[in-house]
């Protein structure tokens, strides 16, 4: 599994994957690919149906790779769990994964819907309020973190896989309903503080992964979101109250 991580960070870092409308951003608009709203901006700029379907492969492959290390776990029981032979075993794991996978890459509507509702998009809105924008990002993502709910969700991720006989669709309908189950879980993460800092930035990239991997870490998975979450919110008061200088470029 960590190797098939290895291959969503080689494609990132590459520059592997489909990035629509990335030579007008950096040339015409000047606007860094790590700055907030970035891709989403590129894309709306190009307009067509196969621009949003390149952006919705990128977002894919980026959210495979930084829930790939959260997922390990998980996958390594699911597997072992399976009542069968090594080849039943790795077609319901490849079964699991496709639906897994199809659940984060249907998830880039939802930027996607921000870029479109938001006035002057991700980009232009997160510019002009720079401080409201972050630090209400960061509040609701601490908020989102306390949550019950939350909780719950995370308790589902970090449970025992019971033994099964998983078939391809059944495995497919598995991956399916733990992957909604894990856009929930990680939804103030990735959809709040993730998009509105810049989905491209490495170095956000990087620490929100080692976030969502250990609060998925039993047993005290819970106690780290409770305490990311209160992290999250002192940031984001603080963002909003003193209006520090953040480490956002909107201009090359």
């Amino acid at each position: 599994m960590l190797g098939l991580d290895a291959i969503w960070w080689l494609l990132l870092y590459d520059g592997s994957v489909p990035m629509p409308g990335m030579q007008w951003l950096l040339t015409d608009a000047a606007i860094p690919m790590a700055a907030p709203g970035a891709m989403e901006r590129a894309v709306f700029h190009v307009g067509t149906f196969e621009a949003i379907a390149g952006y919705t492969v990128t977002w894919g492959v980026m959210m495979w790779a930084m829930m790939q290390p959260a997922m390990t776990r998980f996958t390594r029981e699911y597997a072992a769990a399976y009542r069968g032979s090594a080849v039943g075993a790795a077609r319901a794991l490849a079964s699991f994964l496709v639906g897994y996978y199809a659940v984060w890459m249907a998830s880039a509507c939802i930027p996607l819907l921000y870029e479109a509702v938001l006035p002057g998009g991700i980009y232009g809105v997160t510019r002009e309020y720079t401080h409201l924008v972050i630090g209400g990002a960061l509040v609701l993502t601490g908020l989102y973190q306390l949550l019950g709910f939350k909780r719950s969700l995370l308790r589902t991720c970090c449970a025992t896989v019971p033994p099964h006989l998983d078939g391809v669709l059944r495995g497919v309908r598995e991956g399916l309903y733990h992957g909604v189950r894990c856009v929930l879980t990680s939804f103030g993460i990735f959809f709040l503080v993730m998009v509105f800092v810049g989905e491209m930035n490495l170095v956000w990239m990087v620490a929100l992964t080692g976030v969502v991997t250990i609060e998925r870490l039993p047993p005290w998975g819970e106690e780290v979101a409770v305490g990311t979450g209160l992290v999250s919110l002192g940031a984001g008061l603080i963002v909003l109250m003193f209006q520090p200088t953040l480490p956002l470029a909107f201009t090359l």
